[in-house]
């Protein structure tokens, strides 16, 4: 009997509690403004959370950020610990300015729900700040950059245009890449999302993909692509180098006669199409596992060698060099005449 009371009694407070913590939705409804003098070469450091981040070069020699931020917080329950308000906390140091979202978290035994209605940064720089960015779920766009860039997102999508600035650092799990005008070097670290690239100067591109597909247009520079099940889409390519590794995906590739070329593409089970643009030098090596799947419509092939192992031989002096390896897939190189 004893102990029935007890648990009776026991869940008696657990009720009383969880009606003590009871509460209607909360709305949030913030604005935060925060100016900075910098000079060229400086840094902003922005940790952004959730949110959505608009960055845009001007010229006055002032970071300026301006963060919106609207949300219904619904809390039921007992409230533990976490933060029901949201707050960005700025501060400037040495040549950095950091800025750090403080965003609402739950930490209740019972319900807890948070709608967001506006999450935004707008940020107003010298296009010669160094820019290091990380955020979870937000996407990030920006536009006409003159210094480094280093970004960082869980699912949010990142938007790059008209960047000049030496070496750009973009990592993301789920969200697509979207890159168009930039030059210098580039490095992208991805899971399931795309990445497109259009009309780059790159004196290195380093792509690690999952799943997502990879397609590069009107570009040049040296590759070096790695994905699983994506495909590789490269389209009017001047490249001097490009290596390329896919497990299922299938590669194709459309190149200008350009630099001599040091390229290896290989795939397990995708396909390969290689297109040459007339005039194209290279000396080429392509192996398969059944050499029947090797179509070569070349012509004036120089030094043909044919083999159980593969198929080698040169066109047009063979400058460049072009090792080609599949499993189970198909290997067509074209000439275009």
């Amino acid at each position: 009997m004893a102990r029935k009371s007890l648990c009776a009694l026991t869940l008696s407070f657990f009720l009383f509690f969880c009606g003590l913590g009871l509460a209607a939705a909360e709305e949030i409804n913030k604005n935060f403004h925060q100016s900075f003098n910098v000079k060229g070469g400086d840094s902003l450091c922005l940790r952004f959370g959730d949110g959505d981040v608009t960055v845009v070069p001007w010229e006055k020699d002032v970071i300026d950020v301006s963060v919106r931020y609207r949300a219904d917080i619904d809390v039921a329950g007992i409230r533990l610990g976490g933060r029901n308000d949201f707050d960005v906390e700025f501060r400037q140091s040495g040549n950095t300015v950091y800025v750090t979202a403080k965003e609402p978290s739950s930490g209740a035994i019972g319900f807890y729900n948070k709608k967001v209605y506006e999450y935004v940064y707008e940020i107003h720089s010298p296009g010669t700040v160094r820019l290091d960015l990380e955020g979870d779920d937000g996407d990030v766009m920006i536009e006409n950059w003159r210094a480094e860039v280093e970004c960082r997102v869980d699912d949010g999508d990142i938007h790059l245009k008209n960047i000049a600035g030496g070496r750009t650092d973009v990592r993301t799990d789920d969200g697509d890449v979207t890159i168009d005008t930039l030059s210098g070097e580039l490095t992208i670290t991805i899971d399931d999302g795309d990445v497109i690239l259009t009309a780059c100067d790159l004196g290195s591109c380093r792509v690690d993909g999952e799943d997502g597909e990879v397609k590069i247009r009107q570009s040049k520079g040296s590759f070096d692509i790695t994905v699983d099940d994506g495909n590789v889409i490269m389209e009017r390519i001047e490249a001097r180098g490009l290596h390329i590794s896919a497990a299922e995906g299938n590669i194709e590739v459309d190149l200008l006669a350009g630099p001599a070329l040091d390229a290896e593409l290989k795939t397990e089970d995708g396909d390969i199409e290689i297109n040459l643009e007339k005039g194209f030098s290279v000396s080429f090596h392509v192996s398969a596992d059944d050499t029947d799947n090797i179509r070569l419509d070349l012509t004036g092939i120089e030094s043909f060698k044919e083999d159980r192992y593969g198929k080698s031989g040169s066109i047009n002096g063979g400058t460049g060099r072009m090792r080609v390896r599949t499993d189970d897939g198909d290997v067509t190189i074209r000439g275009k005449s």
